[in-house]
């Protein structure tokens, strides 16, 4: 039970550092230069890539970690 807690905690923490990390990087690209819209759809659209993009690396990193621990 507990290391399922562990476990489980170690997974959200890393996806929200890699959704961190996207939201991080799409900001520094100013995306806002080349896509025409209003202030508060792009800001939820950079929150929606940044989730979409921090997702897929942080499963691998979990699935990653899980393969090492039960092996």
């Amino acid at each position: 039970m507990v290391l399922s807690n562990i476990n489980s905690f170690l997974d959200l923490i890393v996806q929200l550092f890699f959704i961190g990390l996207a939201f991080w990087c799409l900001n520094d690209i100013h995306l806002e230069k080349y896509v025409r819209m209003h202030v508060n759809q792009f800001r939820i659209l950079i929150i929606l890539l940044s989730i979409v993009l921090g997702y897929i690396p942080g499963s691998f990193f979990i699935w990653i970690i899980n393969l090492t621990i039960n092996h």
